[in-house]
């Protein structure tokens, strides 16, 4: 078996020295063995988890989540599934692409004569020009939201040490406690799960999902199809409880 030292590992994987030995502080991928002299020694295998966790970082996953995700028996499934659904994510938006084009076409063949442009085909050019990725406008806006409260909270604080204040902080918390349940509330009826155990959709009960470990594209979930407990893959639920 083929051992490599921290530099040669670093190149091998086509990151820097000081990354390999990052992840190695926070217990994301140590070596194999340590030599008698001190030296670290990594083996193909951690050449793999290392390309691994690669792949996982340019989905957008931090640190923390791919070391929750490396942890677990059932990994490879919470990837493969990830993957599948970031495939059809790309093919729909392929779809789109190709359907504007095929439009685009249309009214440049019609723009010698207006009136051959048929109203279905100029409601369709809008609504594609307007659309985008449901689940990641919803995340933008949940976002802003989360900010505009923070800053109220802050502003509220400071106030309050700055004149003594409490009367402010008083009347903003409960209505941020209000704004931030109501906003979750909302995120809870818009997603649904994937299991990456037996694939079957699903939502969570309203305690689970609020009280467990998630990231930006999964959630550690209990599936009530087949009882697999781990990260489940977040999608937009098609027909949202409103």
């Amino acid at each position: 078996m083929s051992t490599y030292t921290t530099g040669e590992f670093a190149k091998l994987g086509g990151v820097s020295i000081r990354t390999i030995q990052y992840y190695d502080q926070k217990g994301i991928l140590n070596p194999t063995t340590i030599s008698d002299g001190g030296r670290r020694l990594y083996t193909d295998k951690e050449l793999k988890t290392l390309r691994l966790i690669l792949l996982l970082k340019s989905m957008g996953l931090s640190l923390t989540t791919i070391k929750d995700l490396l942890s677990e028996d059932n990994s490879t499934q919470v990837l493969s599934l990830m993957l599948k659904e970031q495939e059809k994510k790309i093919q729909h938006e392929m779809t789109m692409t190709a359907d504007q084009l095929e439009m685009i076409r249309k009214v440049q063949d019609s723009l010698a004569d207006y009136a051959l442009i048929s109203q279905p085909d100029l409601d369709g050019i809008e609504n594609m020009m307007e659309s985008k990725p449901k689940l990641t406008k919803f995340r933008w806006w949940m976002l802003t939201w989360g900010l505009m409260m923070d800053a109220l909270e802050i502003l509220a604080i400071a106030v309050w040490i700055i004149t003594g204040n409490w009367v402010p902080a008083a009347i903003i918390f409960p209505v941020v406690i209000v704004m931030a349940i109501w906003i979750i509330r909302d995120y809870y009826n818009k997603v649904e799960y994937i299991c990456p155990n037996c694939h079957q959709h699903f939502k969570p009960s309203w305690r689970d999902f609020t009280f467990s470990k998630h990231t930006a594209k999964t959630r550690k979930l209990t599936c009530p199809n087949c009882g697999y407990r781990g990260y489940c893959v977040e999608v937009y639920d098609v027909n949202p409880k409103q």
